[in-house]
């Protein structure tokens, strides 16, 4: 798929991912929408794609809160006006909460939900009839290697995720003869705000890394976006739990109760 002069939207564009994607599809001469809560840095995003690619309109800022379906309503319409449609869609806002599962409030799981499940359904539901109507259309949904299988201590982020990567198939399916193609990104550890902001319950540290970087799993996401894959599975280790999952479950979950051991608090295990 030829990048240049594509319509895309990426949500959570204010940091992280989101911002290496911005940057990296400017520079092949992409036309942007960017979105986010954060709409003061979302603005100084946009400035600095402008000033460093003048070659491209400077993308439109425009605010959004995913988890709201009629703030998703009014972020399609500026995208229509702006960019004449919507050619690619990248769903990448998303929020983590960190610790034992059991501990976590069921507040904190409506909460990541709300963001990383439904906020990405609000805006495929809004962005499928446009694309139909065009007669094409991508959507890259980023989810995670966890929603391949349940990791310890994130059990609300595997969870929305997971649903995210069911209702994708689906939709994969029913759309495959609209012109409207799906494409599903495991990203494993990266190394982004969404650890500082998470929200802690307490019982667990996250591992040490190394983690990715943004800017490198934003460069296989692009090379995947112009290769038109079907999924993107990224790090060892995601490749790793792919295959092993599906001939050795045992040795999966062997893993899985290793990992919980070795991340546990030392005081949860000395109380235990």
């Amino acid at each position: 798929m030829k990048i240049e002069g594509r319509g895309i939207l990426i949500t959570g564009a204010s940091s992280g991912i989101g911002l290496s994607l911005s940057t990296l599809l400017a520079r092949k001469g992409a036309i942007l929408v960017l979105t986010s809560r954060k709409i003061e840095r979302l603005k100084e995003v946009a400035n600095e794609i402008g000033s460093a690619f003048p070659h491209i309109p400077t993308p439109l800022a425009t605010p959004c809160d995913v988890a709201n379906r009629e703030s998703v309503c009014r972020l399609i319409k500026s995208c229509v006006n702006h960019l004449g449609g919507i050619d690619i869609l990248i769903n990448n806002a998303g929020i983590s909460v960190y610790g034992d599962t059991e501990k976590t409030p069921l507040k904190e799981f409506h909460s990541v939900m709300e963001v990383n499940f439904f906020g990405a359904l609000h805006c495929m539901l809004e962005v499928i009839p446009l694309m139909k109507r065009q007669g094409k259309g991508l959507i890259v949904n980023i989810a995670t290697v966890a929603a391949k299988h349940g990791v310890p201590y994130m059990g609300a982020y595997c969870a929305s995720k997971a649903a995210l990567v069911a209702v994708s198939q689906s939709l994969r399916a029913e759309l495959s003869k609209s012109g409207i193609s799906i494409m599903i990104v495991y990203p494993g550890y990266t190394k982004t705000n969404i650890f500082k902001n998470e929200k802690k319950v307490g019982g667990a540290h996250r591992p040490p890394g190394p983690y990715a970087t943004a800017s490198k799993v934003a460069e296989a996401i692009v090379r995947a976006i112009e290769g038109e894959k079907r999924d993107l599975v990224l790090s060892p280790g995601g490749k790793a739990l792919t295959l092993f999952q599906g001939l050795l479950p045992w040795l999966v979950e062997k893993a899985m109760e290793r990992i919980a051991s070795e991340l546990r608090d030392k005081e949860e295990v000395s109380n235990g």
